[in-house]
């Protein structure tokens, strides 16, 4: 599918920041930060041209769509930790946890933009998401956002992407976020997809994080709570409406590997499915955070928690 060109706005530039110390959730906070992609913040000239990986066609699309966007809120998968209860473990837990990336930050000051308040959107918390289309945690990690997000809106324009092979992983099926919308009464989701899954021309080093085309850049306030929590630049990352930051994913890639978007999508019908329990555990850790921001609303989501 071919979709606009890139979004005008402020060039990301990484600069010393002194972030605040946050409380990791679970022990599993410092693994996950393996689970990132290195967001290289460099100039240079915006692609007008963007080229999409092979996915499936309408109908089919639409079709695929719909199975990710209405996973029952019950289905809740293993992980391989256990079944979620919707609690965050105390950050001096021993025990393995599903919130493994999330950082808390009680009684300190939350993540802010630029204009030292938490970043929203028509009166609405906003949810920050930046990320790259080649990098395959974050291709990973798009199963369970939509997921969980699909609970308390609605998505328009979602696509298909397929991260290339990269640090020795083989290419993932998911989504990207580039050219869709979100509508929730609840709260306001922002995606920022950095770079894109193109190589900027044949002769480009698929390792090098600069090979690929340039997608959207950060605004000035989210650049602020980017450079703040996350020192690195890495992807992918979340901002909940400065509540809380996720750095990093819990799914690991490899599982995904060689699964078309279809298998996946009938994995998360099946939460015993090693696909399924992965991506359904990190959209129960998700749901659960996104709850708190809402205050429990919508109750078909929160209800339990």
């Amino acid at each position: 599918m071919l979709g606009s060109g890139p979004d005008d706005g402020d060039v990301l530039e990484m600069g010393p920041a002194k972030p605040r110390r946050g409380r990791a959730v679970g022990r599993r906070g410092r693994l996950a930060l393996a689970g990132v992609c290195a967001l290289l913040a460099v100039g240079g000239t915006l692609v007008g041209l963007r080229l999409s990986s092979s996915g499936p066609a309408d109908p089919a699309l639409s079709g695929l769509i719909t199975e990710v966007t209405t996973v029952p809120v019950s289905a809740v998968g293993s992980g391989g930790a256990g079944t979620y209860s919707g609690e965050l473990l105390p950050s001096d837990s021993s025990a393995s946890s599903a919130s493994s990336s999330i950082l808390q930050f009680d009684g300190l000051p939350s993540p802010t933009g630029e204009n030292g308040r938490p970043l929203s959107s028509g009166g609405k918390p906003e949810v920050l998401y930046v990320a790259a289309e080649y990098c395959p945690f974050c291709t990973a990690q798009s199963w369970p956002l939509i997921v969980a997000l699909s609970r308390f809106g609605e998505f328009s324009g979602l696509s298909t992407s397929r991260s290339p092979t990269f640090d020795k992983i083989p290419p993932i099926d998911g989504w990207t976020f580039y050219g869709s919308s979100y509508k929730s009464p609840y709260l306001a989701f922002v995606p920022v997809e950095t770079y894109s899954n193109v190589l900027v021309n044949r002769k480009a080093d698929p390792a090098d994080p600069t090979s690929y085309r340039r997608l959207q850049r950060l605004t000035p306030a989210e650049q602020a709570v980017f450079h703040e929590f996350d020192r690195g630049g890495q992807t992918p990352f979340i901002d909940f409406g400065g509540k809380a930051t996720a750095l990093g994913t819990d799914i690991i890639p490899a599982p995904l590997a060689g699964l078309t978007w279809s298998q996946i999508a009938a994995d998360l019908r099946r939460p015993t499915s090693t696909a399924g329990s992965a991506i359904l555990f990190s959209a129960a850790v998700l749901t659960a955070e996104l709850c708190q921001l809402t205050g429990n609303r919508p109750a078909a989501a929160c209800s339990k928690r």
